[in-house]
């Protein structure tokens, strides 16, 4: 599963007052969250090009999965709206209504693929790919963690952390276009759990269609000890580390 690019894309909710709006969005070097299609808009329109929203909703897309469709060279063009956005937070007057920080409550992180046209596990069975949640979800039970695969149009595929916890996927914010060596790993208090992220390596893996998530098989993990309403685990890999809380019902399956 070669990777093809070192760019991380995600999806967030921002907020200005009491409108809300998904976007796509890029992490900056600094820990901030560029809106990729508002900047977009700025370059153009600096540029003295006309009607910069509609041309920049058709270069640089404000939805991943969007992006996605649009294959190598929507990819290419949000990548040097990247490249853009970093060199204007270089020179210190990057906007934060266009590049805030998650601490502020400007934006929220969501699910990377909040609608995606498709879930699935790997062996073919269907998820309800409208109960997806995001960082800090709240789960009702110890979750089985896995990869997910998100398929894109031509030579494009991004992965990202996932979880199950029975009736409920959770896909983690950021999604990278290549396979990070390292480790994925499940925390709980002093407990931990991890599985180096080679095991998902060698996978043959089937086409998918732009937008659509398959979900690799999960990570064969021993059982934490019976855990109390409201304990949060970590779920953490070299892209990125996810927070989840543990609900009020507590049944305590055993991680497959």
């Amino acid at each position: 599963m070669a990777g093809r690019t070192g760019v991380i894309l995600g999806t967030a909710l921002f907020r200005d007052g009491a409108v809300e709006r998904r976007a796509l969005v890029a992490r900056l070097s600094d820990g901030r969250v560029a809106d990729l299609n508002r900047i977009e808009q700025a370059r153009l329109r600096k540029l003295g090009e006309g009607q910069p929203e509609g041309l920049a909703d058709a270069r640089v897309p404000p939805s991943l999965r969007r992006m996605l469709e649009g294959g190598p060279r929507a990819l290419q063009r949000a990548k040097q709206t990247l490249v853009y956005a970093e060199k204007w937070n270089q020179r210190g007057d990057l906007p934060l209504f266009v590049a805030p920080t998650l601490a502020s409550a400007m934006a929220v992180l969501q699910p990377c693929v909040p609608r995606p046209t498709q879930l699935r596990r790997g062996d073919g069975t269907h998820r309800d790919r409208f109960q997806i949640k995001g960082p800090g979800a709240r789960i009702a039970s110890q979750p089985q963690i896995m990869l997910a695969v998100v398929g894109g149009f031509g030579d494009v595929r991004g992965y990202c952390i996932a979880a199950e916890d029975g009736e409920t996927t959770v896909l983690g914010g950021w999604m990278t276009f290549e396979l990070p060596p390292g480790q994925l790993e499940l925390r709980v208090a002093s407990h931990r759990r991890s599985v180096g992220l080679d095991s998902w390596e060698h996978l043959d893996l089937p086409s998918l269609r732009a937008g659509e998530v398959m979900l690799l098989p999960p990570s064969r993990l021993k059982p934490f000890p019976a855990l109390e309403p409201g304990v949060r685990f970590h779920l953490s890999w070299p892209v990125e580390e996810m927070e989840l809380i543990l609900g009020e019902t507590l049944p305590h399956p055993t991680l497959q």
